[in-house]
């Protein structure tokens, strides 16, 4: 059983408390662009968030893929709800068929779940299959963490034990809910996924921190530039 079947809703709860989660959100939206005459993939869709907001942009057709079954039905409950023309799909991005020329996909924290680098590579190639000549992945990925570990649960997450394992370290952590919602990634090099992409195909391929939002009464600015100088993930640009 995939470990977000377990999970289940609680992530939908991590997604709307956390401020790593409201960082990135932030910075997918800002690098978008203009979706209107898109046919966009969302990877690693969870329980829809980013997938409906690619339909409210505009986006001609949306497809979320994800390998658990319960986050997809979940997604498919939100889109029962509240229509937007958004279509899901279960399936291992790894093992992912082809399906059509997209001009646009998107993955949020997808790769850190590869364990081992032909994974990691399979991955980018089911993308980079998808996607038309041109077409562009816009990925949010974990930054490795620096030794000593930093501390991030003010942003939403705990990191709890790093264990050796394979091609790269295993990560035990926590989404900071009440009560706390453990998960497990693998925690790959920023080059590890570069490396991954340029194999695949993909030529062009371009690196950003991600930006916090604009400060609030919930987080001032001091808040988000101390997040600037340790942020948990970054962007991740290719372009078939």
């Amino acid at each position: 059983m995939e470990q977000y079947d377990m999970i289940g809703a609680r992530f939908e709860e991590s997604k709307s408390t956390a401020a790593f989660s409201a960082a990135d959100t932030f910075t997918l939206a800002a690098a978008l662009g203009d979706v209107s005459d898109l046919a966009v993939l969302d990877l690693a869709c969870g329980y829809g968030y980013n997938t409906r907001l690619l339909a409210e942009r505009g986006a001609r057709k949306v497809l979320g893929v994800d390998i658990s079954e319960e986050m997809v039905r979940l997604a498919r409950a939100h889109e029962a709800r509240r229509p937007l023309g958004v279509e899901y799909l279960v399936s291992d991005v790894a093992r992912l068929p082809r399906l059509e020329p997209f001009g646009l996909a998107t993955a949020v924290y997808l790769f850190n779940y590869a364990p081992s680098r032909a994974a990691l590579r399979d991955m980018f190639r089911a993308i980079h299959a998808n996607l038309a000549a041109g077409g562009r992945l816009l990925a949010i990925v974990p930054n490795p963490a620096p030794v000593p570990e930093d501390d991030w649960e003010v942003y939403g997450v705990r990191r709890l034990e790093r264990i050796p394992s394979g091609e790269a370290p295993l990560l035990r952590m926590e989404f900071l809910t009440e009560p706390p919602t453990p998960f497990q990634h693998y925690e790959w090099q920023l080059a590890d996924f570069e490396r991954a992409a340029r194999d695949a195909g993909f030529a062009v391929v371009g690196w950003q921190p991600v930006s916090p939002p604009p400060p609030d009464e919930e987080r001032d600015e001091s808040f988000w530039q101390v997040y600037r100088e340790r942020p948990i993930s970054s962007l991740m640009t290719c372009t078939a």
